[in-house]
């Protein structure tokens, strides 16, 4: 019964999207036919227009703004928490003991998802996101809030500027070409060890990577201070470039000859966490 009813849903998506993206639908009428299928299906979620036009997800006392319609639609679609739990879940961070006190590198970040869950478990000013794609950055900074650390870098293997392949719509931009993309832009590159030593931040307990198929590059850019990680979580699906190859053999081989074990993994989207051996 439950996979007929995913079978359903997914078609109403479908078919829902279909109306959005017509001529003759505006934003808040999109906002209100997404209401309107959430309390049908007995989701709590709501969207709305903020004052500058802006979308919103809101759910509770919880508001996020969204960065591309249609993708807010999908992710938000089961409400903020749903996602927030999807998120969490799917990097196996229920497998670390959190702390208020311990510091997070989300390289990534995107919109702020992972976000949701971990404020709830580490204080914001613990809190590092890195987010290239000035859309998504925007919006980071608004659903974060003042009190985390947002830094609007690309991380890799040097310290330079570099092409940069926005995506907004699919939520996949990478330094390296993807198949599609919105638009080149130059961003600033930074190394993690140069970014670590700065700041002289000495104990992290988790380093997140979600780079779209760059995350060899930035676990490189490391060097030393791959030491000073307990945890690193990987997105090592098939997202590299134009041919779509996976990361996680590549990633996974570096970390268990830097002195890593594997903690557990996330088969249907290749999400893996690696814990420093003792």
């Amino acid at each position: 019964m439950g996979y007929f009813n995913n079978f359903i849903h997914l078609g109403m998506r479908s078919f829902i999207k279909r109306i959005h993206q017509s001529k003759l639908t505006s934003d808040f009428l999109s906002a209100k036919i997404e209401n309107a299928y959430a309390a049908l299906r007995g989701r709590k979620v709501r969207f709305r227009l903020d004052e500058d036009g802006t979308l919103l997800a809101q759910e509770g006392r919880r508001s996020l703004r969204i960065s591309d319609k249609y993708r807010g639609f999908w992710l938000y679609g089961n409400g903020i928490e749903s996602r927030a739990k999807f998120i969490f879940d799917s990097y196996c961070l229920s497998k670390v003991n959190f702390q208020p006190g311990d510091i997070v590198f989300d390289c990534g970040a995107n919109s702020g998802d992972l976000f949701l869950k971990l404020s709830e478990l580490i204080d914001s000013k613990n809190y590092y996101g890195f987010e290239p794609n000035p859309s998504d950055f925007k919006v980071l900074s608004f659903n974060v809030g003042a009190d985390a650390n947002l830094f609007r870098l690309a991380l890799g293997n040097v310290d330079a500027e570099s092409d940069f392949y926005a995506s907004t719509t699919k939520g996949d931009s990478s330094l390296i070409e993807p198949r599609s993309w919105d638009r080149k832009i130059k961003v600033s590159v930074i190394r993690l060890d140069t970014f670590i030593m700065e700041r002289n931040i000495e104990a992290i307990k988790l380093l997140k990577l979600e780079a779209e198929g760059f995350e060899p590059e930035i676990l490189e850019g490391l060097g030393s201070m791959i030491r000073r990680c307990e945890y690193i979580a990987i997105d090592g699906g098939y997202e590299r470039g134009k041919n779509c190859e996976q990361t996680l053999t590549r990633c996974t081989n570096y970390l268990l000859s830097n002195g890593f074990e594997m903690h557990d993994i996330y088969f249907p989207w290749h999400r893996a966490l690696y814990r420093r051996a003792e």
